[in-house]
């Protein structure tokens, strides 16, 4: 089904190509008569649509004609827009190739001759063509419905028969008007008509007239009669009109009725045409946006998702030329799950958008906006971005939140792609990273579908440790730099002041994992107080400082526990973290156990910082697993200390 949409789009897009060739040079082309037939989808389509679109709502018009609440202007102009649609596709069926003498189809797409064979079939131009022939167009505009009918050819014998009634009524007060002239000797006597008032005999005042005859109004200069012969004659003339009326409306209720045995066919010429709008509509933008046809494996291979330089369908419309192309490969068999970190603003959400609105499109069958896109066909898109909260429910924005990725974890399956923004950001660090990292790892264990994972965690992405091969990190490239005190640009190896960096972001994603997310800058850029902004990167500074002074503790302790002879020239490696003195049931310098339990923390936070390098972070967890090490010993020994410490810490341990 995916493919027979793309190929309609595919066919439409090539005719608005073709069409802009000049027709001579069309005619010169070796089968000019085959090019000559592409240019006319695009055109006839176009010009179809144009028609349906000065036209009422077709689709709301047929509902009202099916429940018999249209008008009959209404009726008339759906009746008609639909039979002037279906008479120019029907150009677009067969034509007739002169040198074999037979017909054949010009259209290759089986989508495109479907919807065009239902939306021009000759029932649906024949009973559209009936139904406006029972009608007059112009009484209907008038909205008269005694003349709304046509009756020839035996139809319509009730009005017929009302009508013929009125007409006599109308022609006996006509004949009256020739005896009152006879009887008053006026032979220009005429009815006239004032104030809604009809068949008024006019005379002047001095004028001598029956007895029986009614004055109905006068002026200065005449007197308004009505014979008694005239009122009978208005009398049958009303009740003709009135039997008329109830006649042709129940004519025109029937004749409602009636249609219902052609709406289904109508109701499949406003899908088809719907459909038609669709798919042009596609053409036109993967013709005036350059997509491309998306392809897709075979439903026995393994999920994936292959994209060359995508684009954000929309954003890219916003930013034109200036929009930064990402890629993407994602393979159930290989790397199915892409942990996304990176500074605040600076892309990380516009590419997993990105990827999800290219698979969405590719499976409704419209071009994609990328270079080349291959991928497989998705159960479904499940997502979990943005902060939202429901008040008057009682729900917070974290249980939303969680909510939303508890109704992903039940619902997705290896066949679909989930994509996470930001998850566990609504409560403490502590408890946001262990829910984000258990919610991870039971997707990759349990549903092993297509996951783009973004976070400001760096710690998430040691989850790669236990999914070799299947989980890659990556961040939003981005360049940094700090001006001096003449405004000249420098290395930022070490920054020394953080207001006076500069960041410029590359909207590029690249392998590797971001430490730092640049807060202070989007503070910046909300226009918070100086004040505060200043205050806030003291205390920044300050942090940092403590951490950098435990760091360096940490590493002359670990040198001082060295027994290597040739002493602790560089940074302590594995042999001195796993040295005698750690494994002697003593470590030295920590002789209270809380000290352990502490230096055990201590030692596993700055393993999970990022901005510490791989070999510090290695120092870090192997000094950690000493230190458990020596804790287990302990609470094996069955001091009460160790075990109390021990059950405070639990969620650590099992984390």
């Amino acid at each position: 089904m995916i493919g027979a949409r793309l190929d309609a789009v595919s066919e439409i897009a090539e005719s608005m190509q073709t069409h802009r060739t000049s027709h001579a040079s069309v005619l010169e082309m070796e089968g000019a008569d085959v090019t000559s037939s592409q240019t006319e989808i695009h055109h006839i389509i176009v010009s179809v649509l144009s028609t349906i679109g000065r036209s009422p709502d077709i689709q709301r018009g047929l509902t009202r004609i099916f429940h018999r609440k249209a008008t009959a202007a209404e009726f008339i102009a759906v009746i008609q827009a639909i039979l002037i649609a279906a008479k120019q596709l029907q150009q677009l069926c067969i034509i007739e190739d002169k040198s074999t003498n037979q017909q054949r189809e010009t259209l290759h797409s089986v989508l495109l001759r479907k919807l065009i064979s239902i939306a021009s079939s000759s029932t649906v131009i024949n009973g559209a063509a009936k139904l406006l022939s029972a009608l007059n167009k112009e009484a209907a505009d008038r909205q008269d419905l005694h003349n709304l009918f046509i009756i020839s050819d035996g139809k319509f014998p009730e009005v017929a028969e009302g009508t013929r009634r009125v007409e006599l009524a109308n022609e006996k007060l006509d004949s009256l008007i020739v005896v009152h002239r006879k009887q008053l000797r006026i032979h220009k006597l005429e009815y006239t008509s004032v104030a809604g008032i009809t068949h008024l005999i006019e005379l002047p005042l001095n004028t001598k007239v029956p007895p029986d005859w009614v004055k109905v109004n006068s002026t200065k200069k005449a007197i308004r009669y009505h014979s008694p012969e005239v009122l009978v004659a208005l009398d049958e003339l009303a009740l003709a009109n009135e039997q008329l009326t109830v006649v042709c409306q129940a004519t025109w209720n029937s004749f409602l009725t009636g249609f219902g045995g052609y709406f289904a066919e109508f109701q499949a010429v406003v899908q088809a045409l719907a459909s038609l709008d669709c798919l042009n509509s596609l053409a036109i933008l993967s013709r005036n946006k350059n997509y491309v046809r998306p392809l897709f494996v075979e439903d026995d291979e393994a999920v994936q998702i292959h994209i060359c330089s995508g684009r954000h369908p929309v954003l890219e419309a916003v930013l034109q030329d200036n929009f930064v192309p990402n890629d993407t490969d994602l393979h159930a068999e290989r790397e199915y799950c892409q942990i996304v970190t990176g500074p605040n603003m600076g892309g990380k959400s516009c590419y997993i958008r990105q990827v999800a609105l290219i698979a969405l499109m590719a499976q409704v069958g419209s071009f994609v906006p990328a270079i080349s896109a291959k991928l497989h066909v998705l159960d479904g898109i499940y997502t979990r971005m943005g902060a939202s909260d429901s008040i008057q429910q009682g729900r917070s924005t974290f249980l939303e939140e969680l909510s939303e990725a508890s109704d992903i974890l039940k619902k997705c399956s290896a066949n679909s792609l989930v994509i996470l923004d930001e998850l566990g950001r609504g409560t403490s660090t502590h408890d946001g990273v262990a829910i984000a990292y258990a919610t991870l790892q039971y997707l990759l264990e349990h549903k092993k579908c297509m996951v783009l994972f973004v976070s400001h965690y760096p710690e998430i992405v040691s989850i790669k440790n236990k999914f070799p091969g299947s989980v890659g990190p990556y961040h939003v490239s981005y360049l940094t730099s700090q001006r001096d005190v003449n405004g000249d640009f420098k290395s930022n190896e070490k920054m020394d002041h953080i207001s006076s960096e500069d960041i410029t972001y590359l909207y590029k994603l690249a392998p590797g994992v971001s430490g730092r997310s640049f807060g202070f800058k989007v503070a910046q850029l909300a226009q918070l107080p100086v004040a505060c902004i200043q205050r806030a990167i003291e205390i920044a500074a300050k942090l940092e400082a403590a951490v950098c002074n435990y760091t360096e503790q940490q590493i002359r302790r670990s040198c001082s526990l060295s027994h290597r002879q040739d002493g602790c020239k560089n940074e302590p490696t594995e042999d001195v973290l796993e040295s005698d003195s750690l494994s002697s049931g003593r470590v030295e310098g920590l002789d209270d156990i809380s000290e352990l339990y502490r230096e055990l923390f201590l030692n596993l936070n700055f393993g999970f910082l990022e901005e510490h390098g791989d070999d510090r972070r290695l120092q870090f967890l192997m000094q950690a697993r000493n230190l458990a090490a020596q804790l287990i010993k302990l609470w094996s020994s069955g001091k009460s200390t160790t075990r109390d410490l021990w059950v405070g810490h639990t969620s650590w341990f099992e984390l």
